[in-house]
């Protein structure tokens, strides 16, 4: 069974903009390969990587709809967002 596991570039590699915490599954025997693969298709170069158990950052949002503990999908529907100007948290009626 795999476990899902945060990756993202270590800092000075790149742009703090691009250093976004993508999402990549880890298998049971736990060696890292020599690129992580993200969910979202990214391929981070495992000596440039940092990674964790928990993300720690702005998460990558492709990577968040393509991660197998959350169903692989986006749930809710455009049609249900509150109508443009309304407060957050409050739908139009």
């Amino acid at each position: 069974m795999n476990r899902t596991i945060a990756v993202r570039y270590r800092a000075g590699v790149v742009g703090e903009s691009q250093r976004q915490v993508h999402f990549c599954a880890l298998d049971d025997a736990g060696d890292p390969s020599e690129t992580w693969e993200t969910y979202c298709g990214l391929r981070i170069p495992d000596d440039v990587a940092e990674t964790a158990d928990r993300p720690a950052g702005m998460p990558c949002l492709r990577c968040l709809t393509r991660t197998p503990a959350l169903g692989g999908t986006v749930s809710g529907n455009a049609s249900e967002l509150p109508g443009e100007g309304a407060p957050p948290g409050r739908t139009t009626g």
